[in-house]
């Protein structure tokens, strides 16, 4: 692996680390969404997918 990419590699893990388990959460949320789109020709219902992710995120969040 050429060294830009052990650097952008380590900086991915560095800012995964960072992240709360709302946020790691709604990350792969929206990951899993687009994958399950990928094989469309026109993915359809993505941003409600991800609507909906954000939504069940931000609801079970403490005020």
């Amino acid at each position: 692996m050429p060294e830009s990419e052990d650097y952008m590699k380590k900086q991915i893990q560095e800012i995964l680390k960072g992240l709360s388990p709302d946020e790691r959460d709604l990350l792969w949320r929206v990951v899993k969404a687009e994958r399950d789109k990928l094989h469309m020709k026109n993915p359809r219902g993505i941003n409600d997918d991800i609507r909906r992710a954000v939504t069940e995120i931000v609801k079970k969040l403490p005020e």
